[in-house]
């Protein structure tokens, strides 16, 4: 079992923090289901973001390791595993980003992102 120090908690912590601070400096309450549902989409677009760009350099170093360990045929066998389960997650994520496109374009969500502001005519 991986035991963490404190010290790692606490950056964890700190990063998932900053990384959400955006979603819920809106802090109202919502008022209906449909922004109930929009705050639960944009909580999960910005996990599903934070996990693929964790898993795409995990997935990088395990390539970087299995280039460097190209002489110890035991160290890439294990770099295979993880490098395999790097390439099972990123699906995963895509599949995660996919199901919350069709939900979002099946219920007419589809104006979740980026609010635009119209020039004053």
């Amino acid at each position: 079992m991986m035991t963490y120090s404190k010290q790692m908690k606490r950056h964890l912590f700190a990063t998932l923090f900053l990384a959400f601070a955006p979603v819920f400096a809106h802090a109202a309450t919502p008022a209906n289901l449909r922004e109930f549902a929009e705050l639960v989409i944009k909580i999960l677009q910005s996990v599903a973001g934070i996990l693929m760009v964790s898993l795409s350099l995990g997935l990088l170093w395990g390539v970087i390791l299995f280039f460097a360990n190209a002489d110890n045929a035991e160290k890439r066998e294990s770099i295979k595993g993880y490098l395999l389960w790097g390439v099972i997650g990123i699906t995963v994520v895509v599949g995660i980003w996919g199901i919350i496109a069709l939900l979002s374009a099946t219920f007419g969500w589809s104006s979740i992102g980026i609010p635009q502001i119209s020039p004053p005519t």
